[in-house]
């Protein structure tokens, strides 16, 4: 075991020396460059030590509703694997699912059990092509927006958030009660540095007055229409916004 830690502590320092070397990013601006932690190494060393590791240390997670054909998650009712930044450290390939009822991130813990993280401790988790990062109302959004995690669906100059939630609801069907899980966006759009609910075209374009010509064009440009494509357009619209504006 001695001479393990002695090699172990010998690969660690030369990965972190060679650090830097490998790195990537995502297109809305949180960074996801390759970090020493995740170095063969120092993964071996994670692998060993993981029961130990503060990202496991949450609560259990009962999965409610588990038989009904509707489920409470984004996208899927399964484990999928993502990047979590928890407690100021970064964490990849970890199994999670978003609870959208009650906005919490659920893990999968080493020995299978569904696991619930402390959502002040998470910076934001990413998954799938979506970064949802945790905002604290009156700080860094608006009073009237809720504290929790935001989709950063185009993050710019300016920026487009999203706010993704389900409500459970029931119904009886055949004298049995069903859950059922409808679910809504709210769209929020950081201009000058003050975030703006939007939802119709109008609502957005009211906020670019000067601009509405070519963001109604750059729609038709790409045959975006937006009542069925809400989130595309006003992504596409804030965009294009930003490009004008440019000094």
């Amino acid at each position: 075991m001695r001479v393990f830690t002695i090699v172990l502590s010998v690969l660690v320092l030369k990965s972190v020396c060679s650090f830097g070397q490998t790195a990537s990013s995502e297109p809305n601006g949180i960074s996801l460059e390759t970090p020493p932690e995740t170095s063969y190494p120092v993964s071996l060393y994670k692998t060993a030590t993981a029961q130990s590791q503060n990202l496991y240390n949450g609560r259990l997670y009962y999965i409610y509703d588990s038989r009904m054909e509707e489920h409470q998650f984004f996208e899927e009712r399964k484990w999928k694997k993502g990047i979590v930044f928890y407690e100021g450290q970064r964490f990849d390939s970890v199994a999670l699912m978003y609870d959208l009822v009650r906005d919490e991130l659920v893990i999968k813990h080493l020995n299978g059990d569904p696991m619930l993280l402390q959502s002040e401790k998470v910076d934001y988790f990413w998954n799938e092509g979506h970064t949802f990062k945790r905002f604290e109302s009156g700080k860094d959004i608006t009073p009237q927006m809720r504290t929790g995690f935001y989709d950063l669906v185009y993050n710019g100059e300016s920026q487009l958030l999203v706010r993704r939630t389900k409500q459970r609801q029931e119904k009886i069907v055949d004298k049995r009660v069903i859950a059922y899980f409808p679910e809504k966006s709210f769209f929020y759009i950081r201009k000058n540095g003050k975030y703006n609910f939007v939802r119709s075209k109008k609502s957005v374009l009211a906020l670019f007055p000067e601009y509405k010509k070519q963001l109604r064009k750059a729609l038709r440009d790409e045959n975006i229409a937006f009542r069925p494509e809400r989130e595309t357009a006003i992504a596409k619209m804030v965009a294009t916004y930003d490009a004008l504006a440019k000094p």
